[in-house]
């Protein structure tokens, strides 16, 4: 029985080809998709009659802000009425700034109007639960006019 290598060759060849096409596509869809895990972002201006975020971005210069949290992916909920956005300077670790709000306890999708970031540098901004709790965070970069 004689063995076809070329036709053997090809096949194997096309099946290599066809598993990185899988992976990859798996991978990219990691990559593209945000939607996987909790978040907090931010925008210049939030709509919130027709969720739109304007100027959704991690680099900003001094001014207010709408921190938006979005936990949904995760299925929770915030579970408590008030919650505490906290800046902190990332050089020192020093909390800069705490604005508190008002929430719903059942809420996972909500926005915090006009949180002030006054001065240029990198910070980590967190949403936190009354005892101190990290419902999530995020870093922000604010530059000079």
């Amino acid at each position: 029985m004689k063995t076809d290598y070329k036709n053997f060759f090809k096949f194997v060849s096309a099946l290599f080809i066809l598993a990185a096409l899988i992976i990859s596509c798996g991978k990219l869809g990691e990559l593209t998709s945000d939607t996987k895990t909790d978040k907090l972002y931010f925008c210049e201006k939030y709509t919130s009659g027709t969720d739109e975020c304007e100027g959704k971005s991690t680099k900003y210069t001094p001014g207010r802000l709408t921190v938006m949290v979005d936990i949904r992916p995760s299925k929770k909920k915030l579970g408590v009425t008030k919650v505490n956005i906290n800046i902190t300077d990332l050089k020192s670790g020093e909390a800069v700034d705490t604005y508190p709000f008002d929430t719903d306890s059942d809420m996972d999708y909500v926005f915090f109007d006009d949180v002030n970031f006054k001065k240029p540098g990198k910070y980590k901004v967190s949403a936190l639960k009354p005892d101190g709790t990290v419902i999530v965070s995020n870093e922000i970069e604010i530059v000079d006019k």
